[in-house]
């Protein structure tokens, strides 16, 4: 089998930039995700009902069956 070498892709400065800042926003999001779970796990070992925690005002990845997979279930 050949291999195939790509040519090196060159980006005009404005390509750089918004290729720079979708990286950057990506990378946030992550962060911010991981703080939202870590604010979550607190709320919940503080006794604060999953209910309450996952109610319609949350985005639907903080859903409480993906709470239980994270976490599972709250204990007794």
């Amino acid at each position: 089998m050949t291999a195939v070498v790509r040519p090196k892709t060159v980006y005009s400065d404005e390509q750089e930039r918004l290729r720079a800042v979708a990286v950057e926003k990506a990378r946030a999001a992550e962060v911010a995700e991981e703080e939202a779970w870590q604010a979550i796990k607190a709320a919940r070992d503080a006794k604060v009902l999953d209910t309450d925690l996952c109610g319609e005002d949350t985005p639907p990845r903080f859903n409480r069956a993906t709470l239980n997979r994270k976490f599972g279930p709250r204990s007794a």
